[in-house]
């Protein structure tokens, strides 16, 4: 197939409303992977009424596919238009009604015209059940599914059909509340489709939710068992292998595939060893692997474009950037080659380049998520935020659970003090495409300050019986959302409730550590030292909890002596922990020695990547010791990893502006730290910079901002500017 696109482009130069021509060539492109290029030429062939139908049914099918709902839905209604009693195309647009989440009633009109038209269609039940259920029609569910049990026994069914059925059976069982009887029609699923990949994954997910992850790793283990060859099955046991820190287990299993002796299935497993590799951060090795999974296909004819492009992505990851773009050149997708040039200069730290790159990249393969996701990194790296933020809600819309943008977008939102549009973002499809920890912790917050109580009630249950190691988090996101909206007093309540917090669990640690800090804040300390107590008790060798305690006693005023003393007890068990390394530099820091609490705050932040705050406190030490530029590579590393950190952007701008400097750069981490903290501090600054700059209208603007903050303050209204349309823009 992939032989053919260049002969059909040919012809369509010599028959440029060839209506023929046109859909074979749309078609094409879709079965090749690239539907987002065919697009233009399908909908031109859809101008022939000879070629309507056909060319418009691939069109809404690609579209759907893409979980671009509104376009296919679009499609199939104006193919409606022509023929109104259709059965495929109304069931795909009662499909995308349906999965579209936005049109319930639609797609249950369409559903129940097909079985007017058809009384015995099957394919058309699970966009009717599904629409029933996000009606909330629960009565009228039961009795579509006796409905489809039915048509099910008394007809020939595919695998596909008869599995579905089963599976959602068990799911709404589960969903009204019934999970004996759940777990008896999943076992039952199991037992007649063993090997089927979508049934595994739905089963899993059953036991995955109570709590019962053994389960889940039997299933798996049995179907890897019965069908070595499972790659689904074999990946996604790869994936909780690693998330339970048996990475080592994972790559054995991985690796052993890489040994079968057909060519196909072993390029396949060296491409899943690879992207173990990458998710443990071992790059060279990714690279490594995806080069023999090349060799192996370049063995038997010519790889595909995909492998190409993997591979060289691979390789610009790991380093390997001419070998990368050496690979570039020989790509003929063009697309593909706009990828790989705007990773590498993304990788080199070339954003504005690699801008490009992607903005070429998104008109010629506009339906890819990766290309939109990798762009809005771009664009939030040379601090285009709003860039980055179109950019993230395409990769989104495109496929929500492919990258981290809806967290990354949200994140954004959150900082901008956006919070109900950052949880609106967070949350798409979040039921169907997981969110990774970090997003679903956040949610948390972000419910809390949208004062969404009932939604942060049935995830804490959930998260509790399916995910206790995060339940601490979960909670300390919560107090944090309250603290934000009502105070630090209400968010210690919260943690307060009975039963909240089981303080022998460790899981709930860093919810102690939550009310510890506004605790203290708020004075709200009753039961603070008695909860304390019986953590370290239950855990008297815990770091964690060690450190908690300690900083317990620091933010109670105990003399310096013990609390240092407390940290460096911590350090005996864990000599990486960071926030005792922190507590250390405040000590330091208090005591006037910048030269030790730079020693502590470095090695805080070399623990870990994300360490920010001791990289920006040792900053601040480097300035005490008039080591400004040695500061400034340390915000500037800072800045690159999280672009929206306010403070390290605002100490940028002020280090410029300091040494006469007040350029777009500067202007640009002035505006950064407006836009992301909203302090007095931060708007003075900004005016500063307006005025170095010659700007009196924006210098004038921009000031009475700050002082209508600082009549705020003063009559408690707020500490920062609040929720405003003006502020983005």
């Amino acid at each position: 197939m992939e032989q053919t696109i260049e002969p059909l482009r040919e012809l369509i130069d010599e028959r440029p409303g060839d209506a023929e021509v046109l859909f074979i060539y749309g078609r094409t492109l879709s079965a090749t992977g690239r539907a987002g290029l065919g697009e233009w030429s399908l909908r031109e062939a859809m101008r022939d009424p000879d070629w309507m139908m056909s060319a418009g049914m691939q069109l809404a099918l690609d579209s759907a596919r893409a979980a671009n709902y509104v376009s296919a839905i679009s499609v199939a209604t104006e193919m409606l238009e022509a023929d109104p009693d259709s059965i495929p195309v109304l069931t795909i647009r009662a499909s995308s009604y349906v999965h579209s989440r936005m049109h319930n009633e639609e797609a249950l009109a369409d559903a129940n015209r097909v079985l007017e038209l058809d009384p015995d269609n099957l394919e058309i039940m699970e966009p009717k059940i599904l629409a029933l259920i996000g009606l909330e029609r629960i009565d009228e569910v039961g009795v579509a599914m006796e409905e489809m049990g039915r048509k099910v026994d008394s007809n020939e069914l595919g695998r596909g059909v008869t599995a579905w059925y089963c599976a959602t059976t068990a799911i709404f069982a589960e969903e009204s509340g019934d999970i004996p009887l759940a777990e008896s029609r999943w076992v039952n699923c199991l037992e007649g489709n063993p090997s089927d990949p979508e049934m595994v994954l739905k089963a899993v997910r059953f036991y995955d939710g109570q709590g019962r992850f053994d389960r889940s790793e039997e299933i798996f283990r049995v179907v890897l068992e019965a069908k070595p060859n499972n790659r689904t099955v074999r990946v996604n046991l790869a994936s909780r292998l690693r998330e339970s820190e048996r990475a080592e287990e994972a790559e054995t299993m991985l690796r052993a595939a890489t040994e079968s002796e057909k060519i196909s299935l072993a390029a396949a497993a060296w491409m899943d060893l690879a992207k173990h590799f990458q998710a443990v951060e071992r790059y060279r090795d990714a690279a490594v692997a995806v080069g023999e999974a090349f060799a192996l296909a370049e063995s038997i004819g010519p790889p595909d474009a995909s492998m190409l492009l993997e591979y060289a992505d691979a390789l610009s990851i790991a380093g390997r950037y001419d070998e990368s773009l050496a690979l570039a050149d020989r790509m003929t997708h063009e697309p593909h080659e706009e990828m790989i040039r705007a990773r590498v200069a993304q990788e080199q730290g070339n954003f504005k380049v690699a801008l490009e790159h992607f903005g070429r990249a998104f008109q010629l393969w506009p339906d890819n998520p990766f290309a939109r996701y990798y762009g809005a990194l771009a664009a939030e790296s040379v601090g285009n935020f709003d860039l980055a933020l179109e950019q993230y809600k395409y990769s989104v819309r495109i496929a929500p659970g492919a990258t981290d943008a809806r967290t990354r977008a949200a994140k954004i939102h959150r900082a901008e003090l956006r919070p109900g549009l950052a949880i609106q973002i967070l949350r798409i499809k979040a039921h169907e495409n997981a969110l990774e920890p970090e997003g679903e912790i956040l949610s948390y917050e972000l419910w809390a300050v949208t004062n969404r109580s009932r939604e942060i009630e049935a995830s804490l249950a959930k998260i509790r019986s399916a995910a206790p190691t995060y339940i601490g988090e979960a909670l300390a996101s919560v107090a944090k959302g309250i603290r934000s909206k009502a105070g630090s007093a209400a968010a210690v309540a919260s943690l307060n409730r009975a039963g909240r917090i089981d303080p022998e669990d460790l899981n709930y640690a860093e919810a102690i550590r939550a009310l510890v800090e506004y605790g203290h804040e708020s004075g709200a300390l009753d039961d603070l030292p008695e909860l304390i107590a019986k953590a370290q008790a239950a855990h008297p060798d815990a770091a964690t909890l060690r450190e908690i305690a300690a900083r317990d006693l620091e933010l109670g005023g105990g003399s310096d002596d013990d609390v240092r003393a407390a940290f460096n007890d911590v350090l005996e068990i864990d000599p990486d922990n960071a926030r005792a390394l922190s507590g250390l530099g405040r000590l330091a820091t208090k005591a006037g020695d910048h030269e030790e609490a730079l020693a502590s705050y470095s090695r805080a932040a070399s623990t870990s990547e994300s360490e920010t705050a001791a990289s920006v406190d040792a900053a601040r030490a480097l300035l005490a010791l008039g080591r400004a530029s040695e500061a400034v590579e340390r915000l500037v590393a800072v800045v690159e990893f999280a672009p929206i950190h306010a403070v390290a952007s605002g100490l940028l701008a002020d280090q410029r502006l300091a040494d006469g400097n007040s350029d777009e750069k500067t202007l640009d981490y002035a505006m950064r730290a407006v836009r992301f903290g909203r302090t007095v501090d931060d708007l003075d600054r900004l005016a500063k910079v307006f005025t170095a700059r010659g700007d009196s209208e924006q210098a004038g603007a921009t000031t009475e901002r700050a002082n209508n903050l600082r009549e705020a303050q003063k009559t408690g209204e707020s500490q920062s500017e609040t929720e405003d349309e003006s502020v983005a823009s």
